[in-house]
């Protein structure tokens, strides 16, 4: 059974200053089938107190999603710190329960400008996950120099064992999520673990506009995708990550919530 998720970062985050405690609050108000933990670059040096306090918590976080500047340090060759905060990562990973990291293996400004560099750290990555009991999995992110499509084609030329995540946000960005489903393009789903379902409005790659909005907020077309993801015979979960603050900063559960049930209906109705 398709389960859907919330993620943290769509109600932790700069409004109420990532305050991880802030979880226990609010995560028993959404209406989903466990998190997705969204772990952030002050939480370096906190793992054990992070750890600690969710596992106390009784709610289920199944995937983890790894801090987003390890892309970076990967594409300026700084491969040890990487790695070291990559395995700060998993072991929080680990110790909450979550089966499967998502990565966001390039990213920020620097981006794809030295891909082959954050390509050539993928297998130990994916070695270090093996060994916390996690499946790692890279993001269709958005990219400077290619699209997020061609990316992940040229990681499972490289790899072909190795996982993604696939963001519909993210596709969007470059028109991709109806030729993510051509048959030039179907082969990559044998490799997708987990989805992320998020809207997006604004026009082909418009970097003004990379908000994650809730679902029917903008113009990706989901009956469109999960009349693909049938196709495919996707059998993974979801993850809805969609900015939920209100314009003061508060968290909107109730608008993460609905996002939650539509995708619910989705299921129901294509899967």
């Amino acid at each position: 059974m398709h389960r859907v998720f919330a993620s943290t970062g769509a109600f932790i985050g700069r409004p109420n200053g990532r305050d991880f405690r802030l979880i226990g609050e609010l995560a028993p108000k959404v209406r989903c089938d466990g998190f997705e933990l969204m772990f952030y670059e002050d939480w370096y040096g906190l793992e054990k107190e992070i750890s600690d306090f969710l596992t106390t918590l009784g709610i289920g976080f199944p995937t983890f999603h790894c801090e987003k500047k390890i892309g970076e340090l990967l594409a300026q060759e700084k491969f040890d710190e990487a790695l070291e905060k990559f395995e700060a990562n998993c072991l929080v990973a680990q110790s909450i329960g979550s089966k499967i990291l998502i990565l966001h293996l390039w990213n920020g400004i620097i981006s794809d400008t030295n891909i082959e560099a954050n390509f050539s750290a993928y297998p130990k990555l994916a070695h270090v996950a093996e060994r916390y009991g996690l499946v790692l999995t890279a993001e269709n992110v958005i990219a400077h120099s290619s699209s997020p499509l061609a990316l992940c084609k040229r990681l499972l030329e490289a790899y072909p064992d190795a996982c993604l995540t696939y963001d519909t946000k993210m596709a969007q960005f470059d028109l991709e999520n109806e030729k993510a489903f051509s048959e030039e393009n179907l082969h990559i789903w044998q490799n997708v673990r987990h989805m992320h379902l998020n809207d997006r409005a604004g026009g082909y790659r418009d970097w003004s506009s990379i908000r994650a909005l809730n679902i029917g907020e903008g113009e990706v077309d989901f009956n469109g995708v999960f009349s693909g993801l049938k196709k495919v015979g996707y059998l993974g979960d979801f993850t809805v990550e969609a900015n939920s603050f209100t314009t003061d900063g508060v968290p909107d559960l109730e608008a993460l919530s609905r996002s939650v049930e539509k995708v619910k209906m989705l299921i129901e109705k294509h899967l």
